[in-house]
C-alpha cells in the first residue's frame, strides 16, 4: 500500500502525547483551533516543527482560526471551512530546481496541473514562472515518499508542496496522483477517508481524522462514504493507481470551483470525453441531438456515411460527459450518403427520441429507428411515403405532434410549380398514415426561401407552424392544425 499522506521526518508524536518540551504558544493556539474545530489528538502532529492533520496538511495559525469562522456543515467528506477566494484565478506553480532534477516528479506536476485545467473551473494552474499570477505554489522536493501540503488561509492557497524524491521511483502516473493529491489539499479538500484511514491505507492505517463539522464538510453530489479507488483524495493509494479524477472528485471540484455566473450566457467549459476520430472526424459526420434514454439528459447520435453507414450514440453522463455506445440497427443499403435526412422526435411516445431516416433516389425510402432505451435502435418500414413530389432535396420536412396524441409526426412540403404538402400522422410503431395537409397554397411559399417556424401557437395540445416568405414584402401566413 502506497501512502500518500505519509509524514515524513516526525520530530515528535502526536502534540497532545508530550515530546519533552513545551510546544510554542502559537502552536498552542493551532492546537486549540483544531480540537475545537473538529480533530481528534491523536491525529495532529507537529513536523519539524509545523503543525500538521491527516499526516501531510499542514496547518498555519491563520488556517486553523478561519476553520473555526465557517458555517457548520454535515460531519462528512470532502472540505475544509477554508476555501481559495475569488480573487484568484491564475495560480503559478513553481518547482525548485531540485523538484525539476527528478525528471518523473516534473512530468507528474505537469500532468497533474493539466487534471485541474481540464476541468474548466474558475481557477487555473501554471507551471511557473509566469507574469500575471494571483496567487503561488512552491513545489520542493523533501526525502522519502509521498507528500506535504496545507490548507489555504486568507482566500490564498497554501503556498508549498513537498514531494518526496523516493516517487522517482514510481511511474509517472503515480507522481500525477500524489501532486494532484497534494495541489486538492492547497486549495481546501481534505481526505475523502478521513473518518477511517483504514478504508484506503489498510489496518495499519484505522485512525481517522476528526468529524467536527467545520473541518470536514461534505459537497453535495459526492459520497458520503468512502470506497478504495473512489477519489484521488483518499489518505492513501495503491501503486497501480492512476492519476486520473473520479466522478465523484469532479463533483467536488465543479461545486467548489466550477465558474460562477457573471451573467446571461455565463458558462463553464467541460471537456465532453468519449470522442474518438476513428470514422466521423469529418464534415460528412451528421449529428442528431434528443435523450434516446429516456432519463431527461440530452444525448446525441453522431452518423458517418463512408462506404458503409456508421453510427454512434454518446449518452450523456450527465456532468458534460458522454459515454459511447455502438447505436445497432444502421446500414448502407440507401442513405449513406449526404443526401439522407434525419428527423428525431419521439413516434412512439415512450419517452425516449427516435429518429427517421429518409433518402430520395428515383423512389423515396424512410426507415424509423426507434430507440431501445439504451443507445441502440431497432429499424421499422416507416410507411406511408412515396416518391410523387417530394422525392428530392427540395422537400422540407416539419417534425411535431400535429394531432395532439403525444406522439410525434411531420409534415412534408414540397413546392413544384405549386407548393404541396402532406402530413404523416404516427401510428406509434414507427409507421405512418398519410394525409393531405390542406390550407396550403402556392402564392408565395412554393420555393426554398419560405422558412417554417413549429410550435403550438393556440394552445390547443397540437403542433401548428408559421410559413414566412421574403420577397420584396414579407408575407407570414399560420397554419393551425385541426
Amino acid at each position: 500500500m502506497f501512502k500518500k499522506a505519509a509524514v515524513v521526518a516526525v520530530t515528535c508524536g502526536a502534540l497532545l502525547a508530550g515530546c519533552g518540551t513545551e510546544p510554542k504558544a502559537e502552536h498552542q493556539e493551532i492546537l486549540s483551533n483544531l480540537i475545537n474545530a473538529g480533530f481528534p489528538a491523536d491525529d495532529i502532529q507537529v513536523v519539524d516543527g509545523a503543525v500538521y492533520v491527516g499526516r501531510d496538511a499542514h496547518v498555519t495559525l491563520e488556517a486553523s482560526r478561519e476553520m473555526l469562522q465557517a458555517s457548520a456543515g454535515s460531519e462528512e467528506q470532502y472540505r475544509t471551512s477554508n476555501l481559495v477566494g475569488m480573487g484568484v484565478t491564475k495560480i503559478c506553480v513553481n518547482p525548485s530546481a531540485s523538484f525539476n532534477s527528478y525528471p518523473n516528479l516534473s512530468q507528474g506536476l505537469n500532468l497533474a496541473i493539466a487534471n485541474y485545467n481540464e476541468r474548466g473551473l474558475r481557477i487555473t494552474f501554471v507551471r511557473g514562472p509566469s507574469s500575471g499570477c494571483t496567487a503561488n505554489i512552491t513545489a520542493r522536493t523533501i526525502a522519502g515518499v509521498g507528500g506535504l501540503a496545507g490548507f489555504p488561509s486568507g482566500g490564498l492557497p497554501y503556498g508549498i508542496i513537498n514531494i518526496g524524491i523516493g516517487l522517482n521511483s514510481y511511474s509517472v502516473a503515480m507522481n500525477e496522483h500524489v501532486i494532484t493529491h497534494e495541489l486538492g489539499h492547497t486549495i481546501g479538500f481534505r481526505h475523502t477517508d478521513y473518518y477511517n484511514r483504514a478504508i484506503s491505507c489498510g489496518p495499519d492505517g484505522d485512525d481517522n481524522e476528526g468529524a467536527g463539522s467545520d473541518g470536514a464538510i461534505h459537497l453535495p453530489g459526492t459520497p458520503t462514504t468512502a470506497t478504495v479507488g473512489g477519489s484521488i483524495m483518499n489518505a492513501c493509494g495503491g501503486p497501480t493507481e492512476g492519476g486520473e479524477w473520479t466522478n465523484s472528485d469532479i463533483a467536488a471540484l465543479n461545486h467548489l470551483y466550477g465558474y460562477r455566473r457573471v451573467g446571461p450566457g455565463a458558462a463553464r467549459m467541460v471537456p465532453a470525453g468519449g470522442f474518438t476520430s476513428d470514422y466521423w472526424s469529418d464534415s460528412a459526420t451528421r449529428f442528431l441531438p434528443g435523450d434516446f434514454n429516456a432519463d431527461g439528459r440530452a444525448d446525441f447520435i453522431a452518423i458517418h456515411a463512408n462506404g458503409v453507414t456508421y453510427g454512434n450514440t454518446f449518452l450523456s453522463n450527465g456532468d458534460g460527459t458522454f459515454r459511447r455506445v455502438v447505436s445497432g440497427g444502421f446500414s448502407s443499403d440507401y442513405w449513406s450518403d449526404g443526401a439522407t435526412r434525419f428527423l428525431p422526435g419521439d413516434f412512439n411516445a415512450d419517452g425516449k427520441v427516435d429518429f427517421i431516416a429518409i433518402h430520395a433516389n428515383s423512389v423515396t425510402f424512410a426507415n424509423t429507428f426507434l430507440s431501445n432505451g439504451d443507445g441502440t435502435f431497432r429499424r421499422v418500414a416507416s410507411g406511408g411515403f412515396s416518391s410523387d413530389y417530394w422525392s428530392d432535396s427540395a422537400t422540407r420536412f416539419l417534425p411535431g405532434d400535429f394531432d395532439g396524441d403525444g406522439k410525434v409526426d411531420f409534415i412534408a412540403i414540397h413546392p413544384a410549380g405549386s407548393t404541396e404538402a402532406n402530413t404523416l400522422l404516427s401510428n406509434g410503431d414507427g409507421t405512418f398514415r398519410r394525409l393531405a395537409s390542406g390550407g396550403f397554397t402556392a402564392d408565395y411559399w412554393a420555393e426554398s426561401s419560405t422558412h417554417f417556424l413549429p410550435g403550438n401557437f393556440n394552445g390547443d395540445g397540437k403542433m401548428d407552424f408559421i410559413a414566412i416568405h421574403a420577397d420584396g414584402v414579407t408575407y407570414a401566413n399560420t397554419f393551425l392544425m385541426y
